[in-house]
């Protein structure tokens, strides 16, 4: 899975001199350095101390301009008087962070990161302090995972808001973060969180050893990631890492045991080890009443299974087993197709891949015409469609429940991995009727069986059975009685509440 970048490996000598190779004494030496570095006319900018023999240096399109201002630049001129005879790295300057650099690599890295770096004439060390900034954009609320009760915020672009956004729902020092960077050009800081004794250390350090070992120039979002650390299951149309933008989506995850892996950049965060439940749930199941959050879970997972399977089953009743339809409806079901040129199959699988194309459509156009475009362009093909006497009107109600059974999927990888099987179940059936039908459903378990998300087995907690697990994932069980996390996730720590609880609901069962 790590083979395809074998020349980079090539290189590392090269990187380890430029890594050890040290700062000039003379100042003007270092400054025309890192100049002919990155460019005379870049964003690069060089503000000299004649007085003090000082240089600040920084990257314009990085940094937070009024924190340089008054946090570094005013501060050297406040300290002027003093500075000729102090060391650099006795400076104190009021800023988050100071790192103290040696090479000239680590200043190349931290000029990259947004830090300000401060030069001397005569000594062989740089100081960098933290005045990242530039524009972002800021908390808002999930625009793909919409909830009617429920926290609102998502994540962004920024690695650190995204684990401050974590670090605010879990306060505790077990909350334990691995940060490293990937990708040779881009330098992407990645973060991996867990819960010490919550999470399985073996998982930890399996993630963190398949990230370690990625070899690429750039990562710009956490598909790259999430492709090259998967299990290797060959090819499956479903996902076996899950990802999400919302914060307590993730926090849920991590409470369980899970890992969640964030990438600077990117507005949703990967949690693995992924199990099937995980991509059919969604978080309002437990935030509102059990009894209703159960009949949401059931309902959802019979959607899942009508969005791939109810296409074909239409075809192989209409075309082979039409004895099983009752007459009255088989009767009006054959005068809708007089004079309808194509069988059943051909008609589905015309208007599945109208229905992808207008999907498709609104997502592309802008967002102000988009919708409008979507529901004007269904309603007018499907109605010219059926007057036109290409497709049958059972046809087209058949097409658009199958899509509305989609959009109910919490997980919109899950939800593509039914558009694809779709078409699979439609040409099977369209050949073997409903036993094709039922060979899918075969081969489609036998496959989910061998899937595999970090060692776990995807369809856990049915194959292996965990009583317990099992119930939840088509219950929701009230708060009370949920007192251990999922045995085929959690680590040493199983409980979620003590065994000795003054709860009276937990009194009372036992």
């Amino acid at each position: 899975m790590f083979k395809k970048n074998r020349k980079l490996t090539k290189q590392a000598p090269v990187k380890q001199e430029a890594a050890t190779e040290k700062l000039a004494y003379d100042l003007q030496t270092n400054t025309d350095e890192i100049q002919e570095q990155f460019g005379k006319k870049s964003d690069l900018a060089i503000r000299f101390f004649e007085e003090m023999k000082m240089a600040v240096v920084y990257i314009e399109s990085l940094v937070d301009n009024e924190t340089i201002q008054t946090h570094v630049i005013e501060e050297l001129n406040n300290q002027k008087a003093k500075l000729g005879a102090t060391p650099l790295k006795e400076i104190s300057l009021s800023v988050k962070k100071v790192i103290q650099i040696e090479t000239s690599q680590q200043l190349k890295e931290q000029l990259l990161q947004g830090y300000t770096v401060i030069l001397k004439d005569g000594e062989r060390i740089a100081i960098a302090a933290e005045t990242s900034g530039g524009d972002k954009r800021p908390v808002s609320e999930s625009t793909n995972e919409s909830v009617v009760r429920g926290p609102r915020d998502a994540f962004n672009e920024s690695l650190m808001t995204n684990i401050g956004l974590i670090r605010k729902r879990i306060h505790t020092e077990k909350l334990k973060i691995y940060k490293c960077k990937i990708g040779t050009l881009s330098k992407t800081a990645v973060a991996i969180l867990y819960i010490e004794g919550a999470a399985k250390d073996e998982n930890f350090q399996e993630v963190k050893s398949r990230i370690e070992k990625i070899e690429i120039d750039g990562i710009l979002e956490s598909l790259y990631v999430e492709e090259m650390i998967e299990d290797p299951n060959g090819y499956t149309p479903f996902p076996t890492i899950f990802n999400s933008e919302r914060p307590d989506r993730i926090t849920a995850g991590l409470l369980e045991g899970r890992i969640a892996i964030l990438v600077d950049g990117t507005p949703a965060a990967l949690l693995v080890p992924a199990t099937i439940g995980l991509f059919l749930t969604s978080n309002e199941d437990y935030y509102q009443r059990y009894d209703f959050g159960s009949f949401m879970k059931m309902l959802r997972a019979f959607a899942y299974l009508l969005s791939f399977v109810l296409p074909g089953f239409y075809v192989s009743i209409l075309t082979y087993h039409q004895e099983m339809i009752p007459t009255p409806l088989l009767i009006a079901l054959t005068g809708q197709r007089e004079g309808v040129p194509y069988g059943v199959a051909v008609e589905i699988v015309l208007m599945e891949l109208t229905f992808e194309i207008l999907r498709e459509a609104s997502l592309r156009l802008p967002k102000t015409i988009g919708a409008a475009v979507s529901i004007v362009g269904g309603l007018v093909l499907g109605q010219a469609a059926v007057e036109a006497g290409l497709v049958g009107q059972a046809t087209v109600i058949v097409v658009s429940f199958t899509a509305i059974c989609a959009f109910t999927t919490p997980s919109y990888n899950l939800a593509i991995a039914a558009r694809i099987l779709r078409f699979a179940v439609i040409f099977l059936c369209a050949i073997l009727g409903i036993f094709g039908l039922f060979f899918c459903l075969i081969v489609l378990f036998t496959h989910l069986n061998k899937l595999r998300s970090f060692g776990s087995p995807f369809l856990s907690p049915f194959v292996p059975y965990h009583k317990k697990s099992w119930m939840d994932f088509f219950f929701r069980h009230p708060w009370w009685s949920m007192e251990t996390r999922p045995n085929e996730i959690a680590g040493s720590n199983q409980r979620r509440m003590p065994e000795e609880s003054n709860n009276p609901h937990m009194r009372r069962r036992k």
